[in-house]
Formats: structure tokens, C-alpha cells, sequence
């Protein structure tokens, strides 16, 4: 019922544009303090949509690209600027930088070489599965941004923040299906595709470990970013669950896992906005804010938060 007025409530408050105007002003509120609260940012990214128009300010403040003190921004903002600079001069000495390649295969490239592990050949940058979940990752990214610089530093950042909790995200196909089996209250679904085999199929690791950016759609992955960054990659469990039960009707009616599998591969752009409120419902309804825990923070080298 709760979950019921809540939607209600949001609904309405949307349809008139009152929540929206209220979310935006707090957030801006947050952003003009002298020594942002990273603390609050969390809070908001947790608790509230985050307005597109600060999106990519507010994930680099919580990622640590920028500091939280307003005074210091400035320069660590042309430090940034100069470090990303020496990565593309590199990566013109060594003749690696081709104008052909994708962007985020550059920004592989570029963190590859930051970190001291780009391979002697353009062949083998995809070669390792924590590559390609960066080139993933940072194909997200370039949808959320068109600036060079900021693609760097985001991308990089954050996908350090999913590699930091990866033994954590590795559980997360086990717990999804446990969470399946409790949303599924007539099992009809749970008992079909364990009937078919398709759970043991379901590329559930890809999944989490790419962040959704191959499944769901531009806007919607976004929207699971903003949690994340707020320190909750948890909601992810809720996401996978949320595709599973939001397909249920047309999943119950294919007999062939391979036919099942395919059919999850590419989630709709229409459908991504209503997967993401369910999986918020959900995230929401069994307990959101009390799953994070302090290790799931974003900002993650002490001091930051």
C-alpha cells in the first residue's frame, strides 16, 4: 500500500511539475555550498531523480575527479586537463593513436597506457574480460557526454568503483535469482525457467559487471548510475529481476532457453523507463538506503566523502 501511495504521489507531483522544481532547487542548493557535502550528494543521488543538466558535475564530484572544495576545483580541473593531455601525446609517440577507432576503444587506450598495461598490439586490447567491460562502460559514458575530457575521467573512475566491489558484484546473479524467486509470487515464471534451463544462461555476470549499458536503453542505464555513484551498486540485483519479471508474459509463452536468452539481449527503448521505475519500486520496497553500506561508497579513497 505504501508503495502504492508512493507511486501515486509521484505521479502526481510530476504530472505538475511540482517534484521536479523542488528537486532542482535542493540540488542546486547542495552545488553552491563553499565545500560541497559529498555526504548529501550521496543522499540526494539515493533518495531523488538527478536532474540531467548536473549529471556528469555531480558523478565527478562523487567519483573524485574533482574535489569538494569549490576553491580547489579550478586547479585540480587543469591538472585533469594536463594528465589527459600527456595520455594522448603518449599515445601519438607510440603511434597508437588512430583517428578509425572507436572512442571508447581510445579511452581504453588511454587508461591502459595511464595504468602502465597497454598490450604491444591494438589486437589484443579486447582480449581480457575487464577490458571489454571498460570499452562497455565507456561507450556509456560517451552517451552521457560529448566532452573528451570528461569521458576520460568518468570512465575511468567509475569503472575502477565497480572493479573495487567486483568480488561483491560477482555474488549478484545468485542473490538475483533467490530475490526472483521471492518477487514471483505464483512461481509460474521461476518454475519455467528453471523448467527450461535458462537461468544457468542468462549472461546475469555481464550484466552487472558492464552496469546494464548493453541491456537497458541511454536514459534508463543513467538513472542506475545515479544510484550507484550514491553508493548503492546493490540496486542492480533489482534492475535484473525487474527485466525478468517486466518480460514475464512473453518469456512464459517461448519454450527454447536460446529463444529466451536472445529475446533479454536488448532491451526496447520503450520499455527501459518502466523497467527502471519497477526496479526502484523494488530497490525501494525491500529496504534501499539500508543496503548500502559504507564499503559501497563511490568516493572511494578516505577523506573524499
Amino acid at each position: 500500500m505504501a508503495v502504492e501511495e508512493r507511486n501515486f504521489r509521484s505521479y502526481y507531483y510530476d504530472k505538475f511539475g511540482i517534484r521536479v522544481v523542488e528537486e532542482k532547487k535542493s540540488i542546486e542548493i547542495l552545488m553552491k555550498e563553499q565545500t560541497v557535502s559529498i555526504e548529501k550528494l550521496q543522499q540526494f543521488c539515493l533518495r531523488f531523480p538527478l536532474p540531467a543538466v548536473y549529471r556528469i558535475l555531480v558523478w565527478k564530484l562523487l567519483l573524485g575527479v574533482l574535489p569538494a572544495n569549490q576553491n580547489s576545483q579550478s586547479f585540480v580541473q587543469q591538472q585533469r586537463e594536463q594528465q589527459f593531455k600527456d595520455l594522448n601525446n603518449g599515445l601519438e609517440i607510440i603511434q597508437r593513436a588512430r583517428e578509425t577507432d572507436p572512442r571508447e576503444l581510445t579511452l581504453l587506450k588511454l587508461y591502459l597506457l595511464e595504468q602502465g598495461q597497454l598490450p604491444f598490439e591494438d589486437s589484443e586490447l579486447l582480449a581480457s574480460e575487464e577490458n571489454r567491460h571498460f570499452a562497455a562502460i565507456a561507450g556509456g559514458v560517451c552517451k552521457v557526454t560529448e566532452d573528451d575530457l570528461d569521458q576520460y575521467w568518468v570512465s575511468s573512475r567509475f569503472f575502477q568503483l565497480v572493479a573495487k566491489h567486483r568480488d561483491t558484484i560477482t555474488l549478484y546473479p545468485e542473490i538475483t535469482l533467490k530475490c526472483l524467486k521471492k518477487e514471483d509470487v505464483d512461481q509460474k515464471l521461476w518454475n519455467h525457467l528453471v523448467q527450461h534451463k535458462v537461468l544457468a544462461f542468462l549472461p546475469l555476470r555481464e550484466w552487472f559487471l558492464t552496469c546494464f549499458v548493453t541491456v537497458l536503453p541511454d536514459i534508463s542505464f543513467q538513472r542506475i548510475w545515479d544510484k550507484m555513484m550514491g553508493g548503492s551498486c546493490y540496486v542492480m540485483v533489482y534492475v535484473a529481476v525487474a527485466i525478468l519479471i517486466f518480460f514475464r508474459r512473453p518469456l512464459l509463452s517461448m519454450t527454447a532457453s536460446e529463444d529466451m536468452v536472445n529475446y533479454l539481449k536488448q532491451i526496447p527503448e520503450d520499455c527501459g523507463d518502466r523497467i527502471v521505475n519497477e526496479a526502484l519500486d523494488l530497490w525501494s520496497k525491500n529496504g534501499s538506503l539500508h543496503l548500502i553500506s559504507k564499503a559501497d561508497s563511490p568516493a572511494v579513497e578516505k577523506g573524499k566523502g
